[in-house]
Order: structure tokens, then C-alpha cells, then sequence
């Protein structure tokens, strides 16, 4: 296959994968499909100078290299964006706290974390994928950012907080947040809840 095959290909594989993943950072959509085109033609480009190898632009081997080009295409555009404008959006403590407790501190019914059974062989299911991910999407905006930029591009805590203009206190703060409503959203949609 030539180049311009290769590329229509992988094009139509991959493309609405990246394309979810780069809508959980990036906003509007336009900007997401942006990020997406830059890193496929990253990738067109690469193949054109001989820089990749062989073996990485056959099949299933392409794709943890293509999403390593995206997630350096996102953090680009979030540095950019966030390097003039270091927002600093507070999320409410009173909102969040009456979410998941009572007025004495107390969980909530249905709001405690419930043991976990199996968790090996649920992440081997592609719905469980589906949940955690409508449940990031349900997190406060600034809590997704902070949680995905962690988590999903492996940026480390230093490079979060300059890239979004936050503390290190607002950050393990958000981090905290994130992982309690995750923890939350999973045990009520995926462990107890109706998985049919």
C-alpha cells in the first residue's frame, strides 16, 4: 500500500477514537477535529522522511503511537490556551459537599463507595470503558481538565498546574474531587447499577 492509502485508512480506523478522546480536552469540537488532522498529518509526515518504523505502521501497532502524537497535540494546545489566560474557575465546596453528604458529614444513601468486586475482568469490558467515560464527562470542567491532563495525557502534577495556572493545592484539590465523584458515578452506573 502507498502512503496516501495508508493514510485514508488508518483515517477511517481511528479517527473517531481520537477524535472522542480529543473532545474530552479540547473544546469546540472544531478545535478537537483540528488537533486530530495535525496529528494524523504528524504522522503522513513522519512516514514521508522514514522516521517510523517498519514494524510501528502495520495495524494494531499504530495506534498507541498515534494517540502519543494526539496527546502531545492536545497538551500543545492547552499550554497555548491556558498560558495567557490562567483561569482560575472555583469549584463550589458547599455544592459539592451536599452532593455526596448530610448535614452532620454523614454519607448520603447511594452516594458511599461500595467494595468493588472483580475489577480485573471488568476493565477487560468495553462498556465499563463507556461509563468511565460518561462519568469524566459529568465531572465539574475544571476537574475533567485537571483529572484527564493527569491521567488520560500522563502529564505529571508541575506541568498540570503551569499549563492550567493552578496551585499545587488547587490541583491535589481537584484530583481528590475527581477520584471521589469517579468513584461515585462508577459504583452508582456500573458496579450496583443496571448494566443491561
Amino acid at each position: 500500500m502507498d502512503a496516501a492509502r495508508d493514510m485514508d485508512a488508518w483515517a477511517r480506523r481511528w479517527r473517531t477514537p481520537m477524535l472522542r478522546f480529543a473532545q474530552l480536552h479540547i473544546q469546540p469540537r472544531e478545535e478537537a477535529e483540528d488537533a486530530v488532522q495535525e496529528a494524523l498529518m504528524a504522522l503522513v509526515a513522519q512516514l514521508a522522511s522514514g522516521e517510523l518504523a517498519a514494524g510501528a505502521s502495520a495495524g494494531e501497532a499504530l495506534k498507541p503511537y498515534l494517540f502519543g502524537i494526539l496527546k502531545h497535540k492536545i497538551t500543545d494546545r492547552l499550554r497555548h490556551r491556558y498560558r495567557h489566560t490562567a483561569r482560575t474557575e472555583s469549584m463550589d465546596d458547599e455544592a459539592f459537599e451536599a452532593e455526596l453528604f448530610d448535614a452532620r458529614g454523614h454519607w448520603l444513601d447511594g452516594a458511599a463507595p461500595t467494595r468493588w468486586h472483580c475489577p480485573e475482568s471488568t476493565l477487560a469490558n468495553e462498556q465499563f470503558f463507556a461509563v468511565v467515560d460518561a462519568c469524566i464527562h459529568r465531572l465539574p470542567a475544571k476537574a475533567a481538565r485537571v483529572f484527564s491532563m493527569k491521567e488520560l495525557l500522563d502529564c505529571d502534577a508541575d506541568e498540570v498546574c503551569a499549563t492550567l495556572g493552578l496551585s499545587k493545592t488547587d490541583y491535589w484539590q481537584c484530583m481528590s474531587r475527581a477520584r471521589k465523584q469517579l468513584q461515585v458515578c462508577l459504583t452508582q452506573r456500573w458496579f450496583e447499577g443496571d448494566r443491561t
